[in-house]
């Protein structure tokens, strides 16, 4: 089989994977806190109040450690099976919530957060694998937009049929809306079933780099035979404390915090709030609206950066800068500022909690969370060349560090406050990442300056050449 062709196939099978495992992770952390939050209130000793927010701390916690170790990692295990673990982490904890005990639960997600980031880095390389540098932005986008764009649409079609098939559903009974058990372990065991097709598909993956692929590169094969575990551990705890690195941590921190309040305390407030929770399939449409914002995103960055210059770095945070205001003005009029913390039947502040403003958020949460992800990926590739996975592993430590925070926090944080934080957080992130763009930019103009198109910077080898790329057309690796 030609190496396109190869690639092309290999890469939908690797996006169908991911949809697969992304549908129960993405959908679930939307309705875990009031589906626990349900349990407690049928079996107060058996299940804490807010564990659903504590279970996805618990996981990110771990996912900080697991980021600097999953470099590492690596040197003892290929990309494949990296992803097979992982995978099977995930299915596992989906598993976990059908048993509705909180210490299974807790375990479980501890040992997700842990291996989940070496299913990230493993994916990463993964793709390296089977993308040129001719093709990398076709193979990350397709990869993308099946594995993550349309998994909570798969996710949120999979929870429609499984609330509605339990018998003893019922709305009516509180002022609440209520999970029973049966919808718990409907949910979740369908969760673990996709899961367990996941897995297979990881399984049977092919582990056949193409020619001239990115991994294959010269100065990458040699950097990486010279590395050992402690090496790469050491590398990346130092570049902790690169100055870049520091410059951008306040918006790796933003983009974490935002995560989380679109797949957590949002959609947690929505079912809190008494209007609004009696409609047992609003989360799922909620899922859906963020799915085909999040596609739309995806489908405009491609054109969008043929026509803007580096439209993945200013262009796009200003774009994310007015989505993000224009979400936190609507969630602010529309919803009641107790919701992240109990249920509750208060008034919101201008406009009446309803349908039609939840379903837009979850649309332009999809837009923001495509700007944030693109704004991210570029300056990840193109800030330190040399030490992309490196960064990328730090990203996400302060991403996790973020979410952590949000959700130990959430059951005291009311609505208003969350806000707030994650206002400085984004105006912080944005100066600095301005700043950080400005440097980067002018070394690439120097280096440009400096060598003929033919001859390369010598630390980066052809790498450079898809760095250039992405840090104009924005695309994710």
């Amino acid at each position: 089989m030609i190496d396109a062709r190869y690639a092309l196939i290999t890469t939908i099978g690797l996006g169908i994977a991911h949809m697969c495992m992304y549908a129960g992770y993405r959908t679930g952390s939307l309705i875990v806190e009031p589906m626990l939050h349900s349990v407690h209130d049928r079996r107060p000793e058996e299940m804490d109040e807010d564990a659903g927010f504590y279970g996805e701390a618990i996981m990110n916690g771990f996912n900080m450690v697991g980021h600097i170790v999953a470099p590492a990692f690596l040197l003892l295990i290929n990309a494949k099976w990296s992803m097979m673990i992982g995978s099977v982490a995930f299915t596992l904890s989906f598993a976990a919530y059908t048993l509705m005990n909180q210490y299974v639960i807790y375990v479980s997600r501890a040992v997700l957060g842990l291996i989940g980031a070496a299913f990230n880095a493993g994916q990463s390389l993964y793709i390296m694998q089977i993308s040129t540098p001719l093709s990398i932005e076709k193979i990350n986008g397709l990869e993308w937009a099946l594995g993550t764009g349309l998994s909570t649409l798969l996710g949120g079609c999979i929870y429609i049929p499984m609330m509605l098939l339990d018998p003893n559903t019922d709305t009516t009974s509180s002022a609440n809306l209520e999970y029973s058990d049966g919808q718990i372990r409907l949910i979740f065991g369908a969760f673990t079933v996709i899961g367990i097709i996941s897995n297979v598909i990881f399984c049977f993956l092919p582990n056949r780099p193409v020619a001239n692929s990115i991994s294959s590169d010269a100065a990458v094969v040699e950097k990486r035979k010279n590395k050992t575990i402690l090496s790469s551990l050491g590398l990346t705890l130092q570049s902790f404390f690169d100055p870049t690195v520091l410059q951008l941590t306040p918006h790796f921190l933003y983009v974490g915090w935002q995560n989380f309040v679109w797949l957590a305390t949002y959609p947690t407030a929505l079912q809190f709030t008494g209007s609004l929770s009696q409609d047992v399939l609003l989360p799922a449409f909620y899922g859906i609206l963020f799915s085909l914002g999040s596609l739309l995103m995806g489908l405009l960055t491609a054109p969008l950066s043929r026509r803007i210059t580096r439209f993945g770095q200013t262009p796009c945070l200003i774009l994310a800068a007015c989505l993000q205001l224009l979400c936190g003005i609507l969630i602010v009029l529309s919803t009641p500022n107790r919701s992240t913390i109990e249920p509750n039947t208060d008034p919101s502040l201008l406009i009446s909690p309803n349908v039609p403003i939840a379903l837009a958020m979850g649309f332009l949460f999809g837009l923001l969370d495509g700007c944030n992800n693109t704004n991210r990926t570029v300056i990840c590739a193109s800030a330190l060349p040399g030490r992309k996975d490196e960064i990328f592993g730090i990203s996400r430590f302060y991403q996790a560090l973020a979410g952590t925070v949000l959700l130990v926090c959430s059951p005291m944080l009311p609505m208003y406050w969350n806000l707030a934080i994650e206002a400085v957080l984004f105006i912080v992130g944005a100066a600095f990442y301005l700043r950080v763009c400005s440097v980067v930019n002018k070394r690439q103009q120097f280096a440009q300056s400096e060598t003929d198109t033919s001859t390369l910077p010598e630390d980066s080898g052809s790498i450079a050449s898809i760095i250039k790329e992405v840090d104009s057309n924005g695309n994710h690796i």
